[in-house]
């Protein structure tokens, strides 16, 4: 079965879903040099019947997802990073210190806007927001993909019939 007007809703839809991964690291203020922000592209699969992934070539989208898939953690990485968003450097050994522990994800101490930033699952986030919008962006086009369907096999049961 071909789902060609659904395939081609599938551009705009990925722009959703882009847009709303964009706008959820700026609000957990993940938006530290924007290079995660601009690699994520949506590409149709091949060979495969309606799967639309969104990808990054950022490693580390991964790790601001899911903190449990980091396996090392880099001291200078964390002194680059209180420097872009304008932190003192000082606590930079005790954070080493904890992220070392494995107790990423608990309350931050030293983050001093308080603990009100979601700091994980950011693409379930997206996926959850934005689930409407994408329903509402792919109905016509499935709806038309299934009308046609349907047409087509009634004119195999009886070629002669005026099927709008």
């Amino acid at each position: 079965m071909k789902f060609t007007n659904t395939y081609k809703k599938f551009s705009s839809v990925s722009k959703i879903i882009i847009k709303g991964l964009r706008d959820t690291l700026k609000l957990q203020e993940y938006y530290a040099t924007g290079k995660l922000s601009r690699s994520f592209v949506g590409i149709q699969e091949k060979g495969k019947d309606l799967i639309l992934n969104i990808i990054s070539n950022k490693d580390y989208w991964r790790v601001v997802n899911d903190p449990r898939v980091a396996f090392s953690v880099n001291r200078q990485n964390i002194i680059r990073w209180m420097n872009t968003k304008g932190l003192d450097k000082r606590f930079a050994g005790a954070i080493y210190r904890k992220l070392k522990k494995g107790n990423y994800g608990k309350p931050y101490v030293y983050w001093k806007k308080g603990n009100t930033l979601t700091r994980k699952n950011f693409a379930g986030i997206v996926a959850s927001d934005e689930s409407m919008t994408v329903a509402k962006e792919l109905a016509p086009a499935i709806g038309k993909d299934v009308a046609n369907m349907i047409r087509k096999e009634l004119r195999k049961i009886k070629p002669t019939a005026q099927i709008s």
